[in-house]
């Protein structure tokens, strides 16, 4: 003869609560991804000479993996009216990009890529792998190269960098 159990001993009679073992509750919640980054503006070179260096910072602000894309308009500093130069002077400025993210995989790490100008007109791609984007500052340095011939043609020079983020999930 089976005994019944405390909660069908209980069961049917007015006012009375059902019993068991135990207890099961459901929680839930819920943290939004978001990816921004900020910062950017203008890097002064002043007089442009090869070996010249420059740096700027950012912020990057992702809880969620991501991709930064990085595409350059002209492939270098590129003269404003004569962009593949004049006779024996060149146009166009090459130029080497380096790249530092803070990054958490869950340790302190750090997301780095180096890029020539040229590399950069067609898109550079630095993927954080499972890391997410840590508190800080990430750091872009560039360092104009040589150029050929007699050197570089007078005038304004100009380029444009676009960066941007794409969270992966």
């Amino acid at each position: 003869l089976a005994q019944p159990s405390v909660a069908l001993a209980y069961e049917g009679l007015p006012g009375a609560a059902a019993y068991a073992p135990e207890l099961s509750v459901t929680l839930a919640g819920r943290i939004d991804d978001h990816c921004a980054i900020s910062g950017g503006g203008a890097m002064a070179l002043g007089e442009l000479t090869p070996g010249e260096s420059v740096a700027a910072d950012f912020s990057l602000d992702c809880n969620v993996p991501f991709d930064i894309r990085i595409a350059s308009a002209n492939g270098g500093l590129t003269h404003l009216t004569k962009p593949d130069g004049e006779g024996p002077f060149a146009g166009r400025l090459p130029y080497d990009l380096q790249v530092r993210i803070p990054t958490l995989n869950p340790g302190a790490s750090s997301l780095t890529g180096s890029f020539s100008s040229a590399e950069l007109r067609g898109e550079a791609i630095m993927s954080s792998g499972q890391a997410v984007a840590a508190a800080g500052r990430s750091r872009l340095a560039l360092t104009t190269r040589n150029v050929q011939g007699a050197g570089l043609l007078a005038g304004d020079y100009s380029e444009i960098l676009t960066i941007s983020v794409e969270p992966r999930m």
